[in-house]
C-alpha cells in the first residue's frame, strides 16, 4: 500500500454480514479492507439500499479481486459500483 492509494470499492453485497466475511478473509491474506457501514453500528440503515460495499486500497484491487473469485464472490466492477452506490 503507498500513502497516496485511494479506496475502491471492490464489491457489494446484499448484507453486511456477508461484506464482513468478505473483509475477514481478505484480511487474513494481508489485504486491508473496510466496510464502512461497519462504522454506524449494527442496527443503523445508513443508505437504505440494503447493500453494502467493501473497499480496499488502489493498489491491493487484483489481489482483493482474485481472492473473492477463488471464494466465488461476485466482483462489481469499479465504475458499476459507483454508480449503484448511494451517496
Amino acid at each position: 500500500m503507498q500513502n497516496h492509494d485511494a479506496l475502491v470499492t471492490i464489491a457489494v453485497f446484499g448484507t453486511s454480514f456477508e461484506a464482513s466475511l468478505a473483509r475477514g478473509a481478505l484480511e487474513a491474506i494481508g489485504i486491508r479492507a473496510s466496510v464502512p457501514e461497519e462504522l454506524f453500528g449494527p442496527f443503523s440503515n445508513v443508505g437504505g439500499s440494503g447493500r453494502t460495499a467493501v473497499q480496499v486500497f488502489e493498489s491491493d484491487r487484483d489481489r482483493a479481486a482474485i481472492e473473492l473469485r477463488r471464494m466465488q464472490m461476485q466482483i462489481v466492477e469499479p465504475r458499476q459500483a459507483a454508480t449503484d452506490l448511494p451517496d
